[in-house]
């Protein structure tokens, strides 16, 4: 029972890897790894959980990535692939709701709140101000204050 426990924490933790990443790779592994999860809690030897896991990933990468990826791409019509995970915030607007200076700040980016630090160490954005992200750090933003 412990190999169970020990395929769904890989699935979870590849599943949370994917939200940084917006491939859809990692995702197709944690799915490998969700099969194998089964197979161990149907008693499955370990070597057949590693096949299963292997063939699983696999065929998620080949079989079902192409298919997830068109779907997300084609609702954007001409505006080109759509961006996910942290990669969609980059270019949003953003609402400065403290003082944003080199000692960081905090804004506002649809309906989240983020720490956030100015693409140049000179500028200081006041509360009310807008911004654009700029870039994605860990949980910080970079953002550049609009004119």
């Amino acid at each position: 029972m412990d190999s169970v426990f020990i395929w769904i924490i890989a699935a979870v933790l590849l599943g949370l890897a994917e939200l940084f990443t917006g491939t859809l790779v990692l995702a197709m592994v944690a799915a490998g790894a969700a099969l194998a999860g089964i197979a161990a809690a149907l008693g499955a030897p370990f070597w057949l959980q590693a096949v299963l896991f292997g063939v699983g990933s696999v065929a998620s990468i080949w079989g079902l990535r192409p298919f997830l990826k068109q779907a997300l791409e084609s609702d954007r019509g001409s505006e080109g692939p759509r961006s996910f995970g942290t990669r969609a915030i980059e270019g949003a607007e953003a609402r400065v709701i403290e003082t944003v200076d080199l000692s960081g700040g905090l804004v506002e980016i649809a309906g989240d709140n983020w720490t956030a630090y100015p693409l140049e160490p000179d500028q200081v954005l006041e509360p009310g101000d807008s911004a654009t992200v700029v870039e994605i750090k860990g949980a910080t933003v970079i953002v550049w204050k609009q004119s």
